[in-house]
């Protein structure tokens, strides 16, 4: 079926020249797939250091704020809990999953939650590096084999204090196998091309809160991982988690690269490293997660995270399916976008010439020099946000949503891969990426659909790549932007006589105004 439409372009598919005056009619094919909302950084009390358990957390998940899916990655060590947060001792994470985590799940999901997606991964401790999350994913019918392959990857790549928990049956048939163990700063990429060479198409894994620590990678690091697996190493959480924090928003301490805008600055730097990758045209995407461990702890001095859909959410857009599967397809694709604080919850956003048109993530799209290309973009939000008035009281929903102040659109040029060799290999050089256009309400109209529409178009000239990212704020806000660019987050204080609870307070608003959205790539290559 084809939609015919006019006035202000209000398809998803959005045709080159259509503007709010015209009165041509546009031809466009209808996409079929739907956007999923959800969280792919989520603890449970089978992590060590966290405490909540899985039933409280999916009920604010999926109840409360209504998202789609659910990531659990607990830490692979041999420190945790049950799934009711008993401390159990030194017990492998593989058994964990299987003993507590799982069988949590699949009963929770049968009880009450039929229509939601809920997986497993693992948060693994990266020798040399920082957290990573790696995900196997496999219907709950192929549970026996992906227990299989947790199991052996725990065996292989885990730390050297583990070998003492193993069955040893297991340990005698692996290395009747020949199957060795890698635990060593210097094999540790081993991992991904073991997890590319037998999962390529139903394993990921993602570079968590990538620069926490300011010296854990270089870019040259991130340039050899993403080398090394591509079809693995695709994921970066540039919208962190860990955000409901006054003193180190994020867990960046002070021995971090900071946060700005509540981003890792590999996302929120303009010319940054973000840029230099995407310059290359390499295929890393940016999600937004909550990596939740807890809200407040139960004495009430300690804050820690958003619960899952409280804060930040990952919109992906899936066209194969509705399970786990077809989330991983479409974190694969790069159509995706992350917001934090309900700032907004749609966005459409394309490129189109010729009667074509490419989506974020797509990267066959294909002028001639000198083409009119344009960038079309399209945004709704919801009148109000998730954040509780007062902190603790469980009151979600009836706080004003502040709005989008401001969009900017982000370009930078296409110019091929850094050689290893190239002094611009630990460098950004190679990016020129910078704001080409910022749009206020003045430029953005309310189209029939009820999405704030706007448009820029160009002349083609050579392959460049285009991305979003908007906020809340003004362009200049004391301590939170300067000209437009997102400041680094600075450490909040008790005030003389301020309790806990108040300082939490006092947080939650401030974090709840420095809120943004991130849109992935789109791109457009000149022949």
């Amino acid at each position: 079926m084809k939609l015919k439409l006019s006035a202000l372009c209000v398809s998803m598919a959005i045709l080159a020249g259509c503007s709010s005056d015209s009165d041509d009619t546009v031809v466009v094919e209808p996409r079929e797939g739907q956007w999923l909302t959800g969280d792919l950084h989520v603890h449970s009390a089978v992590s060590n250091d966290a405490r909540d358990t899985m039933v409280n957390i999916l009920y604010h998940a999926f109840d409360e704020f209504d998202i789609d899916y659910v990531f659990f990655s607990n830490h692979m060590r041999v420190r945790g809990n049950d799934h009711q947060d008993n401390d159990i001792g030194e017990v492998l994470y593989a058994n964990r999953l299987e003993q507590y985590e799982l069988p949590e799940i699949r009963s929770l999901q049968n009880r009450y939650y039929q229509d939601k997606i809920i997986t497993t991964t693992f948060e693994w401790d990266f020798p040399g590096f920082e957290h990573y999350n790696i995900g196997i994913i496999g219907t709950a019918d192929e549970q026996a084999d992906i227990l299989e392959a947790v199991k052996l990857f725990e065996y292989k790549f885990s730390n050297e204090n583990t070998l003492a928990h193993f069955d040893p049956k297991d340990v005698a048939r692996w290395q009747a196998q020949g199957i060795e163990r890698y635990n060593t700063e210097a094999d540790a990429a081993k991992a991904l091309t073991w997890l590319q060479d037998n999962y390529p198409n139903t394993s990921y894994g993602m570079l968590n809160h990538p620069r926490r620590y300011a010296n854990t990678y270089t870019l040259a690091d991130v340039r050899d991982l993403n080398s090394t697996a591509p079809d693995i190493f695709f994921l970066m959480e540039g919208m962190v988690g860990g955000q409901f924090h006054p003193y180190d928003r994020g867990d960046y301490a002070s021995s971090s690269a900071g946060l700005y805008g509540g981003a890792d600055p590999m996302l929120a730097h303009v010319g940054g490293w973000w840029d230099a990758l995407l310059s290359e045209g390499r295929q890393i995407w940016n999600v937004s997660n909550s990596d939740y461990h807890f809200k407040i702890s139960d004495g009430g001095q300690y804050t820690s995270g958003y619960f899952p859909g409280e804060y930040s959410k990952n919109y992906a857009y899936v066209t194969q399916g509705d399970d786990e599967l077809a989330v991983l397809a479409a974190l694969r694709s790069g159509e995706m976008f992350g917001v934090t604080g309900e700032l907004i919850n749609q966005l459409d956003f394309n490129i189109s010439a010729n009667d074509n048109t490419a989506y974020m993530g797509q990267q066959d799209f294909s002028v001639a020099q000198g083409d009119e290309v344009t960038v079309n973009i399209r945004f709704q939000s919801p009148e109000f946000t998730n954040q509780e008035i007062v902190v603790g009281d469980g009151i979600f929903g009836s706080a004003v949503n502040p709005g989008v102040h401001h969009i900017d659109l982000i370009a930078g040029s296409v110019t091929g891969m850094v050689s290893p060799s190239s002094a611009q290999y630990d460098s950004t050089e190679n990016s020129d990426a910078s704001v080409i256009k910022s749009f206020t309400a003045a430029d953005w109209q309310l189209d029939d659909e009820g999405f704030y529409a706007m448009s820029y178009t160009f002349t083609a000239e050579a392959n460049q790549y285009f991305r979003l990212r908007g906020t809340a704020l003004d362009y200049n806000e004391a301590g939170l932007t300067v000209d437009g660019e997102p400041q680094k987050w600075q450490s909040m204080s008790k005030d003389e006589g301020e309790t806990d609870h108040q300082i939490q307070d006092r947080a939650n608003k401030l974090i709840y105004r420095d809120v943004w959205f991130y849109s992935n790539p789109v791109y457009v290559s000149v022949n």
